[in-house]
């Protein structure tokens, strides 16, 4: 055991000669330093000095003893240390949350008012609202507006703010705008103007209930006031020339988001053709049921047979009541399904047009990163040139110029980006409560009307039973 003692006292002056011995030089330092170590600081590394101390060196078996037990002490501190991460995963996951709303607005929107004669008369709808907002300077508000002060707030909010999902607002009609002019002031409502109530409502509805459009300035002059809301400058040229350019999108996400789109586009496209033909035959088979109760009652009043008329005229009645719930379930599905679907695809619309506006901020900052390239080899060609020293100076200028503006362009990339995944997940959040709210209210309004279907016949059978042969 004395030996190895001395050996340690002349390895320092190696130490300080030679630089690549150091490897070899760290197994006998531990020798004399892992013993106090091991008591006062417990650290993982000093596992494996120990070791070799006890295949070199045969300590007493007290001192290994102690040197094993201080590795054990430190397990507990690794099971203390995990819980944390645990902790910070909901974090995660509420940062993720899509948007949703906390406060209240309620709309409703009353039948049409029509102002004027002829094709000069127009149609005012009297919008009424509640909030407890305490942005708004009144709790409740009604104002009238034209259907072009809504279509105008559409378009404003989103030249406004680019890269946000805008709900959208019911498209123009000129055939059945002009229709409606020609019926006068004392005819019912046209069913194109029922129509648009509802989906200027919904419009709205949606409209408030997120939380970065409800306290614009236009929203507070749409409610609060009775200015005309004014009309967005005209982006048709700006339009054309983009459709022009080919773009090639750089973030994968966004490309499969694109595509998404594209094709739920087309599936909401088939599905709302096929509740208009579902519609049409409720229409059709509610027609035909009350023919056929008209000409059964006809029959009725022939027969001879008392008892034989009274039972094909309730036969009859059951059948006029049965054609009034295929008629109600038929509005049903026009205004409370194929409507809202109507609405999800242009929904998918307004998803598509807030990708557009990424990509035009996107080409922007690619084309700024064109520029500072081509002068920034304008600028090494003029270094280049002893006889162009001149224009070195303002190119330098140039390139720092374009080195700002990439910046620039870059974090708006970076900032539309991250808004726009948040809407993005805001928008698949809503679309499947909506969807499957539409979907609920369907399947409750055909079984009840199929339960009274049921309820009518059945009244009748003992009716049909008793008649005498």
């Amino acid at each position: 055991e004395p030996e190895p003692e001395p050996e340690d006292e002349p390895e320092p002056e190696p130490e300080e000669e030679p630089e690549p011995e150091p490897e070899e030089e760290p197994e006998p330092e531990p020798e004399e330093e892992p013993e106090p170590e091991a008591e006062a600081v417990p650290e993982p590394e000093t596992e494996k000095p120990v070791k070799e101390e006890v295949k070199k060196v045969k300590a007493p078996p007290k001192k290994v003893a102690a040197a094993s037990e201080a590795p054990k002490q430190k397990k507990p501190p690794k099971a203390v240390a995990s819980p944390p991460k645990k902790a910070a995963s909901p974090r995660k996951v509420a940062a993720q949350a899509p948007i949703v709303s906390s406060h209240t607005f309620t709309i409703s929107i009353g039948e049409p008012e029509k102002i004027g004669d002829g094709m000069s008369s127009y149609y005012v709808y009297k919008v009424t609202a509640k909030t407890n907002l305490s942005n708004f300077a009144k709790k409740e508000m009604s104002v009238n507006r034209r259907f072009s002060d809504f279509h105008s707030l559409q378009r404003n909010l989103v030249m406004k703010h680019p890269g946000v999902i805008v709900p959208p607002c019911p498209p123009k009609d000129a055939v059945g705008t002009g229709l409606a002019k020609m019926k006068s002031s004392t005819q019912e409502v046209t069913p194109f103007l029922e129509r648009r109530q509802h989906a200027l409502e919904r419009f709205l509805s949606r409209l408030v209930e997120h939380p970065l459009l409800v306290d614009d300035d236009y929203v507070h002059m749409f409610f609060e006031t009775d200015q005309k809301i004014p009309k967005p400058a005209s982006t048709y040229l700006a339009n054309m020339a983009k459709s022009l350019t080919t773009y090639f999108e750089t973030d994968e996400f966004f490309d499969d988001r694109m595509r998404q789109a594209d094709v739920l586009e087309a599936q909401l496209k088939r599905l709302h053709r096929a509740i208009v033909a579902l519609v049409g035959v409720r229409q059709n088979l509610g027609g035909s049921t009350t023919k056929f109760a008209e000409t059964f009652a006809a029959l009725a009043d022939a027969e001879e047979l008392k008892q034989l008329t009274l039972a094909m005229h309730q036969l009859a009645d059951v059948e006029a009541k049965v054609a009034k719930l295929h008629a109600k379930q038929a509005l049903r599905d026009n205004y409370e399904f194929s409507e809202v679907v109507f609405d999800y695809i242009a929904f998918v619309g307004s998803c598509k047009t807030a990708l557009y506006q990424r990509q035009d901020v996107n080409r922007a900052f690619l084309n700024a990163l064109a520029t500072l390239e081509s002068k920034k080899k304008r600028l090494a060609t003029f270094q280049a040139d002893p006889n162009k020293a001149i224009k070195v100076e303002p190119a330098e200028m140039e390139v720092k110029e374009a080195e700002l503006k990439v910046t620039g362009c870059k974090e708006a990339v970076e900032k539309i980006s991250r808004l726009l995944r948040r809407e993005l997940e805001r928008f698949d959040f809503n679309k499947v409560k909506d969807l499957q709210k539409l979907c609920v209210k369907y399947i409750e309004s055909v079984m009840t009307m199929e339960h009274q279907i049921v309820k009518a016949w059945e009244s009748f059978l003992p009716e049909a039973k008793s008649i005498p042969i």
